[in-house]
């Protein structure tokens, strides 16, 4: 059996309604050199009959592996061990590709055989319905900010480090992503138990071991999904942010003093928020902690005065209020979130 060029690893949970309009985005691909990993990560509705009528339409090139629910890191993990591609793309079962979008990448790496990686502009639909041509001009300035050299129109190496500017924040969606698979060798794979921006530290180590280059256009369609928990849990987000950021200290020991800066700086906007979340649910112990976390990444004495008054907050309480059960009876709060804050405290 040939071995493809590319392996599209297609993690899915419950999309059975979906997953036809992802699948149907790679087979209308106009580079044809693929296989697609669907991974069915525990489905409970009728994924299994849709897998299997795709599998006797597109045989060899269609590779169905079903694991227990595990969540997509793992699902995505296990995706890479199954392909046999020299490159590997991802694709979420509730997006699609656009048409040019393998072509588009693999001619940047034809062009620049040193690359290692290959990302691209996406477009997305809102909950509103409204389509956005550009995520980079929409949602992600960030992405602007990446010095490059244009060696064909729309086609991007990037200089210097993408890391350098990937470590400030992330922009670069797990879909539009494509890797030589020997990069990633045995130990570049997605954090498991990370539900919310886990592909931000899967290309940060990407980044770091390779050089890189992007595809300015877009070659990808988001789709907001109502609902998902990625969406409508703002609480989660950030504690499962605010775990990531910890996770990228210690993947990256060795960063340097402004790159180690940009982290704290993350981290310290992230439990800031939190410290006013948990301060208006009146839970002021853990909004006085977050606090005092935040100043320990970043000197603001706004933060400290936030903390101190959370303190007194907590202690009226205690003296006024009957005995209650402790703010963190669930433990999960403290384990080891980038998110922007302009709220200012309550008034008192």
């Amino acid at each position: 059996m040939n071995r493809p060029t590319v392996s599209i690893i297609v993690p899915t949970y419950d999309r059975v309604t979906l997953l036809p309009r992802a699948l149907d985005s790679i087979i209308a691909q106009t580079f044809n050199d693929w296989e697609i990993v669907l991974v069915d990560d525990g489905s409970t509705d009728e994924t299994d009959s849709l897998a299997w009528d795709y599998a006797s339409r597109l045989g060899p090139r269609f590779n169905y592996v079903r694991q227990s629910h595990a969540g997509s890191s793992a699902a995505r993990n296990r995706g890479i061990e199954a392909g046999r591609g020299r490159f590997v793309a991802f694709l979420d079962s509730d997006d699609e590709f656009l048409p040019g979008k393998l072509e588009r990448q693999m001619k940047l790496f034809e062009l620049k055989p040193e690359l290692g990686f290959a990302y691209s502009d996406f477009s997305f639909i809102d909950d509103d319905g409204v389509r956005h041509h550009s995520a980079f001009d929409c949602k992600a300035p960030l992405a602007r900010e990446v010095p490059f050299e244009e060696v064909e129109p729309g086609l991007c190496v990037c200089r210097g480090s993408l890391f350098d500017v990937l470590i400030r924040g992330y922009f670069i969606a797990t879909i539009v992503g494509m890797v030589r698979r020997e990069l990633l060798g045995r130990t570049i794979r997605f954090p498991v138990g990370q539900s919310y921006a886990e592909e931000w530290l899967f290309y940060l180590q990407v980044a770091r071991a390779c050089q890189a280059g992007f595809v300015n256009e877009p070659l990808c369609l988001h789709h907001f999904i109502t609902g998902s928990l990625a969406r409508t849990d703002k609480h989660r987000n950030l504690l499962q942010n605010r775990e990531l950021l910890y996770r990228i200290k210690a993947t990256f020991p060795d960063l340097s003093r402004s790159q180690r800066k940009a982290v704290h700086r993350n981290l310290a906007r992230t439990c800031r928020q939190l410290g006013f979340e948990a301060y208006r649910a009146r839970r002021y112990r853990a909004a006085g902690r977050y606090f005092a976390e935040s100043f320990r990444y970043e000197t603001r004495f706004r933060t400290a005065g936030n903390a101190v008054q959370a303190a007194m907050r907590w202690t009226v309480a205690q003296a006024t209020e009957p005995p209650r059960a402790p703010d963190f009876a669930n433990a999960s709060e403290f384990t080891r979130a980038p998110a922007s804050c302009s709220e200012k405290l309550e008034a008192s």
